[in-house]
């Protein structure tokens, strides 16, 4: 069991890695493309489209390690690991709602801008409850 657990704990670190990253690098993309023109668009869409798509699958590899971690380890139990856990587990829920914000809601709407700056303090405060819960 400590060897599946270390794996996913291994995934579960890349795929943050991957989306720690995509938080950084989407807006320095999103600011380029702002007024960009035709040919400079056609080539960082393609870039913008697969720095979402990675985003994405971080998300879900995120979700299946952390739930298949705290099975393995703790017996399916949140609560059992405290409150900087539970509060790890709302700011995952913050990321989640952006997320679906962001494929559902028109950019005029919820700027995007305004989206990604709530996701990298989520994203910082799921650290620190990690580190608080775990360290």
């Amino acid at each position: 069991m400590d060897i599946t657990f270390n794996i996913l704990l291994m995934l579960h670190l890349g795929a943050l890695v991957v989306g720690g990253a995509t938080t950084v690098a989407m807006p320095l993309v999103g600011r380029q493309m702002a007024g960009a023109a035709p040919e400079t668009l056609g080539r960082l869409g393609p870039i913008a489209r697969r720095l979402q798509l990675n985003s994405r699958i971080a998300v879900g590899v995120l979700l299946v390690t952390g739930i298949a971690m705290l099975w393995l380890r703790y017996g399916g139990g949140a609560g059992a690991l405290g409150p900087w856990f539970l509060a790890k587990l709302a700011l995952v829920g913050v990321i989640l709602v952006c997320m679906v914000l962001g494929m559902v809601v028109s950019p005029a709407t919820i700027r995007p801008p305004v989206l990604g700056a709530i996701m990298r303090a989520a994203l910082v405060g799921i650290v620190v409850c990690s580190v608080m819960t775990f360290g």
